[in-house]
């Protein structure tokens, strides 16, 4: 059963596989950590002056640092690998905002400053604030980004999957629980720390997210395949935008398609509106019936009726073979032991301890 409003049908498509999407700025003039934004619906407001000085570098990017080679771009940025002069085996990614982008700038910082200590998001070690663009010095993904490895793999195994999104959904739960929404969860904005598939994952990214508040939240932002109907719509977002993203994100790990693909950016987005969900054959044979369960709990048109991250995290599919799936996944798991394996009841989790906002400076030096 399709969770009410998702059709189950064979629609008329292109069915995408999944690609790397990156778009180039054009740079322009302003101004970031010395400024105090005007604040859109949903901004995470920036504290007092000099928050964030503690992090500011007082000496230039240049006497510290060689760019090495570019590493992606984005909407709102660029991102580069970067060494220590005096330590070249040192290596770290450095985010360049150009300014004109200054709220988002401060959003990132704001979740930097939350998130640093959590073990599933990147880490801000420092920022260099220029006349025209700001510098974050993040830690460095030595394997790259999920989607490069859904590039050379095609798609993953399930246990490979369950171990990725397991650590997805414990990121979420943090953000959720801080009344925090993504809003661009996707494979290259998920990060492998270790050689695959035995890896950490790391999220980022965060130039989209907002903060939660009694305001309705409305963007109309993202990669086209992993839209939810309520951005489409321009409908107001919630905690459930990212768990379409989250169903979304499985359907492509275990297929290597995307669920809406249509032959123009217009047919995906009416795929997505009228949530046309499938799961032909040629590409679910060998999948297991708990991982299309989660699925059709997280793509779902009402997101009212979407499963919350932490209903998620207690889901069988989730929680099958959890020693497994919290150590190295070095073996396949078939289909059998998957779909037969008796639903574990879950604790509770508990609850997250409020985070510091010091970065020890040890860490960097």
């Amino acid at each position: 059963m399709l969770h009410d409003v998702c059709r189950s049908q064979t629609p008329t498509r292109t069915r995408n596989p999944v690609f790397r999407h990156r778009l180039h700025n054009s740079p322009s003039p302003a101004s970031v950590l010395s400024l105090t934004p005007s604040l859109t619906t949903g901004m995470i407001q920036s504290a007092a002056p000099g928050e964030f000085t503690h992090r500011c570098a007082t000496v230039s990017f240049d006497s510290i640092y060689n760019i090495t080679e570019d590493l992606c771009r984005g909407r709102f940025s660029c991102v580069k690998k970067c060494v220590k002069k005096e330590l070249p085996d040192q290596i770290y990614a450095a985010k360049i905002i150009k300014k004109r982008n200054i709220q988002h700038a401060l959003n990132e910082l704001r979740i930097f400053q939350l998130s640093y200590k959590h073990p599933n998001f990147v880490t801000l070690y420092q920022v260099f604030d220029l006349p025209t663009e700001a510098i974050f010095i993040l830690e460095y993904a030595k394997q790259g980004d999920l989607q490069l490895a859904l590039e050379v793999e095609g798609s993953l195994e399930e246990i490979q999957a369950i171990h990725v999104t397991k650590q997805v959904l414990e990121a979420v739960a943090f953000l959720h629980d801080n009344k925090i929404v993504h809003l661009d969860i996707k494979p290259q904005n998920i990060l492998l720390m270790e050689k695959w598939p035995s890896t950490q994952i790391k999220l980022c990214d965060f130039g989209l997210s907002r903060v939660l508040t009694n305001q309705r939240l409305l963007e109309m932002s993202g990669t086209t395949d992993f839209l939810a109907p309520e951005v489409v719509n321009y409908e107001p977002l919630t905690c459930a935008t990212d768990m379409w993203n989250i169903g979304v994100l499985i359907y492509v790990l275990v297929t290597g398609h995307t669920p809406f693909g249509g032959a123009t950016k217009l047919d995906t987005q009416s795929n997505i509106t009228h949530c046309i969900l499938d799961f032909p054959s040629d590409l679910f044979e060998k999948i297991s019936k708990k991982c299309i369960d989660l699925i059709q709990k997280l793509v779902v048109r009402v997101p009212k009726r979407r499963a919350t991250v932490h209903e998620s995290l207690k889901h069988s599919w989730i929680c099958f073979n959890d020693e497994t799936t919290t150590t190295t996944p070095t073996t396949t798991l078939s289909n059998e032991e998957i779909m037969n394996s008796p639903d574990e009841e879950i604790i509770e989790e508990e609850e997250i301890d409020e985070l510091t906002n010091e970065i020890d400076a040890e860490n960097f030096n």
